[in-house]
């Protein structure tokens, strides 16, 4: 809409028109003008590793497996104060670039807290439990320890079907079903996994299992998608992320079954030159929507880069990765007020300088600057900078 305007009271839309029309009914209403920008809905990042954000710039390491060791490898070296500053770091982040909404995978137990201010983020408490035996107690910690942190959780998240056995996942859907919260879990991330699922002989066995000094969880015997389908799991408070070794039937069971999908596009190009079937999923209904994964994978937090890269790889328009960033993500976490600029939505507005006459869908991708971000109807500031620690990464102002 060339024109347009938002009415906002308190942390609400209340009306959305021509600002020439909006200023007449509502004459005594504060007025910021934004000449020159295009307004859209904050970006809802889907799917986020924010614990990762300080530790590091991504590893050198190529392959899925030698990278996912390394990423283990500092989780296992970091302190309390690194995880303090990645969260801060990571969050910050998503609101430099637009974000008022972040799914975050927690597999901190303990003494993780969000900053106060930012974007809201919804916690998913991660669950690796190979053992049958021992999955249920696993789970049922997993959220005490979140609960004792004072962590409000948004639901559950069995890793993946390598690190999670199907009592696992079983025990996260009944807690998730008796709390309506999400569940959340990585799927065919990469043709490895997909290998150890169906027990062929060349899979992610024997390389990954060896150094963590722990046995795989049962083999599936099926493709992840099908084993889950097979177990009760795919319905719509699922969300499968990644989702790229997916063939035909796989995205149609998927789309028979209501459950959602999150692309990562950015960091999956890491592990490989195979892509998501990102319009397959779309044409068979698929609720779908955008997330970065985290700084170790992708680079940066960036969600605007994604939905361009989304835009490459699945042959979307720029219309359709935005709406992917913002309204279709916030359909993948059950969020009915966000991801749109109507009446009664949350006020979670985005402002980005555009150029005249340009194409406003492709210079929002392009990464033009971010003018402004309200969160809650509130105006997002940036902190000061965090102070100089040696080995850290930079902040951009």
């Amino acid at each position: 809409m060339e024109g347009g305007a938002l009415l906002v009271s308190g942390s609400r839309i209340a009306a959305v028109g021509r600002a020439r029309e909006l200023a007449g009914r509502w004459p005594e209403a504060e007025r910021i003008d934004l000449d020159g920008c295009a307004l859209l809905p904050a970006l809802v990042n889907a799917h986020c590793h924010l614990e990762l954000s300080a530790l590091g710039d991504p590893p050198r390491e190529t392959g899925f497996v030698p990278w996912l060791l390394e990423v283990i490898r500092r989780k296992r070296a970091a302190s309390g104060q690194d995880w303090e500053r990645s969260l801060a770091e990571g969050v910050r982040e998503c609101a430099e670039t637009g974000q008022g909404t972040v799914a975050d995978i927690l597999s901190i137990r303990e003494g993780a807290a969000y900053p106060s201010d930012g974007p809201d983020v919804l916690a998913f408490a991660e669950v690796i439990a190979p053992r049958p035996s021992r999955a249920r107690g696993v789970v049922k910690g997993a959220v005490a320890a979140r609960t004792r942190g004072g962590v409000r959780l948004a639901g559950l998240s069995p890793h993946s079907p390598y690190t999670a056995c199907a009592e696992a996942y079983l025990a996260c859907a009944r807690e998730a079903e008796v709390r309506g919260w999400r569940l959340v879990t990585h799927v065919a991330e990469t043709a490895g996994e997909v290998s150890f699922c169906l027990d062929e002989e060349e899979d992610l066995t024997p390389l990954l299992y060896s150094p963590l000094s722990m046995g795989p969880p049962p083999r599936p015997g099926a493709h992840p998608v099908k084993w889950l389908d097979r177990l009760g799991l795919l319905g719509p408070r699922t969300v499968l992320v990644h989702a790229v070794h997916l063939g035909p039937s796989e995205v149609a069971t998927v789309g028979r079954s209501g459950a959602a999908v999150v692309l990562c596009p950015r960091s999956n190009r890491r592990f490989g030159s195979f892509r998501a079937p990102g319009r397959a999923l779309l044409e068979a209904g698929v609720p779908v929507g955008l997330g970065t994964d985290s700084r170790l994978s992708a680079g940066d937090l960036d969600l605007r880069r994604d939905a361009a890269a989304a835009v490459e790889d699945y042959g979307w328009s720029p219309a359709e990765a935005l709406w992917a960033a913002t309204r279709g993500s916030a359909r993948v976490l059950g969020l009915a007020d966000r991801g749109a600029l109507v009446a009664g939505a949350r006020a979670d507005i985005l402002a980005v300088r555009v150029g005249a006459g340009l194409d406003p869908w492709e210079q929002v991708l392009a990464g033009e600057a971010v003018e402004a971000l309200w969160i809650r109807g509130e105006r997002w500031e940036s902190r000061a900078p965090w102070p100089d620690k040696a080995g850290a990464r930079p902040v951009r102002e």
